[in-house]
């Protein structure tokens, strides 16, 4: 009897021995993995914060690039582009061609062939309206846009129309007195290479309210007759482009000479 509660006793002794050493052994693995989770967030923290380094370093260049993108253009002039009529005033017609948005149409040309030889053009509309309710107001108002924004030349773009005859026909540009006149001439030079029209020349128009009350050398330039055989590229688009880009570089001349 005594001898089976010997062996009872030591069969507990050893199990009790081998529980131990499975729960030293889980311990330990444990152990070890929680050691592996701390170096790999130990890396991973270290990976994150690398990254965000570079990832700052560049953002940081490109920050200061964006600055530099962003540093105000430098102007050699400033000139007031003026879209004749708008709104209600639509101008001279014929069909569904009004002369409103041919001249809206040049002149957004105009300006962009402008800032692109860095000239700073101011439009005195950019949508299809009228400045003012009444017309003597509305072409003065257009008129104050040169001392507004101390400009150094003023050009009215217009579209002619002629009731009694379709066989009038070419371009021609009206002037404020005789300092205005190289401006013009320039103008129309430039819109003589393009061979669409014929040049009319330049014709005195202090009268016109538009010039009459203006403060800087200023150009009314008549792009054709929109009855005419001008029709053909008054209501072309592209030649239209053209027919900007050809003002423009007048302008430019101009401005590059003075």
């Amino acid at each position: 009897m005594c001898r089976n509660v010997r062996i009872i006793v030591k069969g507990c002794v050893i199990m009790a021995k081998r529980r131990r050493k499975k729960k030293l052994r889980l311990d330990r693995v444990f152990i070890a993995l929680a050691v592996v989770g701390i170096l790999v967030f130990g890396i991973y923290k270290g990976t994150t914060f690398v990254i965000d380094q570079v990832v700052s370093l560049f953002s940081s260049e490109t920050e200061e690039e964006k600055v530099v993108e962003e540093k105000p253009k430098e102007y050699k002039a400033t000139v007031i582009i003026d879209p004749g009529h708008g709104g209600i005033d639509a101008g001279a017609n014929t069909g569904t061609l009004y002369e409103k948005n041919i001249t809206l149409k040049v002149s957004k040309y105009i300006q962009e062939e402008l800032d692109n030889n860095n000239i700073k053009a101011i439009l005195t509309r950019t949508d299809d309206n009228n400045l003012k309710s009444d017309k003597n107001s509305d072409l003065i108002e257009r008129a104050s846009y040169s001392q507004k924004y101390n400009a150094k030349y003023f050009i009215s773009i217009h579209v002619n129309g002629y009731e009694d005859s379709n066989d009038v026909y070419g371009f021609e540009a009206y002037i404020r007195n005789e300092e205005s006149k190289s401006l013009a001439n320039m103008i129309l030079t430039q819109m003589e290479t393009l061979g669409y029209s014929k040049n009319r020349g330049v014709i005195d128009g202090k009268n016109l309210m538009v010039l009459k009350k203006n403060t800087v050398p200023s150009v009314l330039v008549e792009l054709g007759y929109i009855k005419s055989q001008d029709k053909s590229y008054l209501s072309d688009d592209a030649k239209l482009k053209n027919v900007a880009k050809a003002i423009a570089k007048g302008i430019q001349n101009k401005v590059e000479e003075s």
